[in-house]
């Protein structure tokens, strides 16, 4: 097949081709599969591709654009859903060899896609267990960087970030625990929003660390990240934590940034040693925002722990994740231990020692510190911070001095249920994108989104591309 370039639309864009008939769905669907066909032994960008269902799906939208009814909000659009979240149809494998045969029903989430008319392409590639910043596990090579394959990229939805980075779909679901949207969103230079906690439905089989894991976008537009939100989230009466009302997400595009007070961070108070281009990238967004008419304050948000108190912290969770892995595959430890990866084994013995109490004492820490949190943000409208700094080498995703780094900026607003958005803004002299972080206040989700417009506006980056995407040969020295 001919590439005629369906590729680099938006869903944004997509939907008005349609609406016009310039192209199909069918078309749109079979040209990104044949990208990823090309791309994905270099990339590790998707674990299973659902070629089949897809085109099936594709036509039936096809069939529905060629009509004269009422059209769902994602009628033909492309979507990718992280291997965390339960799609039938596909194995969902957690990233682990562990459950490499697992297959089970829709989650709330990918039947909203398919509600909404979503053509779930397949299910991108995670570290095991979501538990690591960078894609590496058993069952494939690691996920590689398209603006240089040499590095990472970034994880734990590193698979959704590099296939929309280089145009396999327009829009990757991942998951956010830590920073799992936003960190490989700003190492492949594309948007990522991890939405207020509970927006988009978080029911489904596997769910380890409650009350810290988000579903959200990785995209290449802000309007496409609104979309999907419009279209996917709400309240699910299954699960008592999913209640947040409906909002008019597409109301994102009504009105202007001026008069925001944003506090404006470097390093939340901590010292830490980070990138200068980093930090110069900051110091520059918030230029740009002062230029915006927003009023710019330097202060720093409440911290959460100290680094010292993060491996605690880590072993006290792995009770919940052996108890999760447990109430699925009973045994499983004995089962499996030798299935699980460098990551992930460590964890999973611990988990047996985990204390109820010390978990207890965690969920009670990060309630006071959402407290804390929410007092700080009555002064301000906005944070803008660092993101992360530059993606790590591939060969260096095991420092976990450098993951304690990164994660630090995105951590914290997991516990507090803030949202928060990764935004491109340039790039490093070596080449990689860099960008800034922009938090909300609690359930202030338009606002993000209407931020992160405004800085789209300003500072244009969906024409980026990394060279991979536009000469898929280069794929082909991996």
């Amino acid at each position: 097949m001919a590439d005629a370039g369906l590729w680099r639309l938006s869903a944004a864009k997509l939907l008005e081709g349609y609406a016009r008939h310039d192209f199909s769905p069918v078309e749109v669907v079979r040209e990104l599969f044949d990208r990823a066909e090309q791309l994905n032994p270099a990339l590790s960008a998707f674990l299973a591709v659902n070629t089949d269902d897809a085109l099936a799906a594709a036509q039936t939208a096809e069939n529905v654009w060629m009509g004269s009814g009422e059209k769902p909000a994602l009628c033909g659009v492309p979507v990718s859903i992280k291997d965390s979240i339960e799609v039938e149809g596909m194995p969902t494998t957690y990233g682990s060899l562990a459950f490499k045969e697992n297959r089970q029903p829709d989650s709330e989430l990918a039947r909203r896609i398919r509600a909404a008319g979503g053509v779930i392409t397949g299910k991108t590639n995670l570290p095991e267990f979501a538990l690591h910043g960078a894609v590496d596990n058993l069952l494939s090579p690691p996920g590689r960087n398209p603006w240089n394959l040499d590095h990472t990229c970034g994880g734990s939805s590193g698979g959704a970030g590099n296939s929309v980075a280089t145009g396999m779909g327009p829009i990757g679901i991942g998951t956010d625990s830590g920073g799992s949207i936003r960190m490989p969103a700003a190492a492949n230079g594309i948007y990522g929003i991890k939405p207020s906690y509970q927006r988009i439905p978080a029911v489904q089989t596997w769910r380890a660390a409650p009350g810290r894991s988000h579903n959200g976008p990785l995209t290449r537009t802000v309007r496409d990240a609104a979309l999907l939100l419009q279209a996917i989230s709400g309240a699910d009466l299954r699960d008592g934590e999913s209640n947040l009302p409906q909002v008019d997400y597409m109301s994102f595009a009504n009105g202007d940034v001026r008069g925001m007070r944003v506090a404006v961070s470097y390093d939340f108070g901590r010292g830490f040693a980070m990138d200068e281009e980093a930090l110069k990238f900051v110091r520059e967004a918030a230029q740009l925002l002062a230029g915006l008419g927003c009023e710019i304050i330097e202060a720093d948000p409440p911290t959460l722990h100290d680094p010292e108190e993060l491996e605690p912290g880590v072993w006290a969770y792995a009770g919940d994740h052996y108890a999760a892995a447990e109430a699925m595959i009973p045994g499983f430890l004995e089962k499996h231990i030798d299935d699980l990866g460098a990551h992930a084994r460590p964890l999973y013995e611990k988990g047996p020692e985990a204390k109820a109490w010390q978990y207890r004492r965690i969920i009670r820490r990060n309630r006071a510190f959402g407290l804390e949190m929410q007092e700080w943000f009555r002064d301000y409208d906005f944070l803008l911070s660092p993101s992360i700094g530059p993606a790590a080498k591939v060969a260096e995703i095991g420092l976990r001095d450098r993951s304690r780094a990164l994660v630090s900026f995105t951590t914290p607003f997991n516990h507090t249920y803030n949202p928060a958005a990764a935004i491109p803004f340039g790039f490093h002299s070596n080449g990689l994108p860099l960008g800034v972080q922009i938090v909300g206040r609690s359930r202030d989700d338009v606002g993000v989104l209407r931020m992160s417009a405004a800085f789209e506006k300003a500072n244009p980056w969906a024409h980026h591309w990394p060279d991979m995407a536009g000469d898929m040969s280069l794929a082909k020295t991996y």
